[in-house]
């Protein structure tokens, strides 16, 4: 094909979030070598529909569905089989891509520099915009860690296609599906981080890893599927991505106000890995939690 980039858009219902994140990719895509895949992943809410219609319009578009809800991990292995363009990248149905964005991105594959891109984001928190700068000019083993502590959790992965689709997503995680993928990514060989935004990660309600039922559960199936993909000797960062993401747990169990569930993942957190202790976040939340219980008596 003649695409220099594919952009890949899961979506389940929010249609008002999909119709934004279109609104600001489309506009942008006009006359450039730029190709866009939407699944709908059994949306209820008219989501196929909108993007069938508006891929009559615009020939670049691509849509297809899935009769049922089937999860995103399967969402985005359909997706990778959809991908026309020399690079592609996952973009949720409900960020917002920057002005020029789109042109940046061309402009980073044009250059050739590396086969994996990681770009930064805005991360909406209230009515507020933050930025965060990505590590950079770090080993291969300081890369993993620092991605496994959460400083890369605001990227968007430009990547060369081939590379992509040799990954294939877990069927069963609907939360952290990507970070398997995204583990494996850091650890590429022509890797270039770019500390500049290139959109905006929206918080709102609707979003799916606010629902804690859902997070707990998938959680640590994602740690172990990045593991099973990892050579042996970044297996010695297991039991600490394991702590880190039981300290995740811990948090939103505390701010669901389960303040039981929240200790256990904390207890979970030192058996995994005792240094866990050293951890300002581990000590914020276990007074969090001891206040909260003081105050019950």
């Amino acid at each position: 094909s003649n695409y220099k980039l594919s952009i890949l858009i899961p979506t389940y219902n929010r249609l008002n979030l999909f119709k934004e994140t279109l609104n600001s990719i489309l506009p942008q895509a006009q006359g450039k070598p730029v190709h866009i895949a939407i699944v709908d992943d059994g949306s209820t809410e008219g989501n196929y529909e909108y993007a069938f219609e508006l891929s009559k319009k615009c020939p670049f578009i691509e849509v297809a569905r899935h009769e049922k809800n089937l999860g995103v991990g399967v969402a985005r292995n359909t997706l990778l089989g959809l991908a026309k363009g020399d690079y592609l990248i996952f973009f949720d149905s409900d960020d917002l891509l920057l002005d020029r964005g789109l042109e940046k991105m061309l402009d980073l594959i044009d250059s050739e520099i590396a086969e994996v891109y990681v770009l930064n984001t805005y991360r909406e928190k209230g009515k507020k915009l933050k930025f965060k700068i990505f590590p950079e000019d770090k080993t291969e083993k300081n890369l993993l860690k620092a991605f496994l502590e959460g400083k890369f959790s605001e990227a968007l992965y430009l990547v060369k296609s081939d590379i992509a689709k040799k990954f294939s997503f877990s069927p069963n995680l609907r939360v952290m599906e990507d970070l398997p993928y995204q583990g494996k990514l850091i650890l590429h060989s022509k890797i270039k981080i770019i500390n500049q935004p290139f959109a905006i990660k929206r918080d709102h309600p609707q979003r799916l890893r606010k629902v804690s039922d859902y997070y707990f559960q998938n959680a640590i199936d994602s740690i172990e599927d990045l593991f099973k993909r990892l050579p042996s000797e970044y297996q010695c960062f297991k039991p600490f991505a394991y702590a880190k993401t039981y300290l995740d747990l811990g948090k939103k169990a505390y701010l669901n106000g389960d303040l039981a569930k929240a200790k256990d993942f904390l207890k979970k957190a030192i058996e995994c890995y005792p240094k866990i202790r050293t951890d300002l976040k581990y000590w914020k939340l276990r007074f969090k939690i001891f206040f909260k219980n003081f105050l019950k008596k």
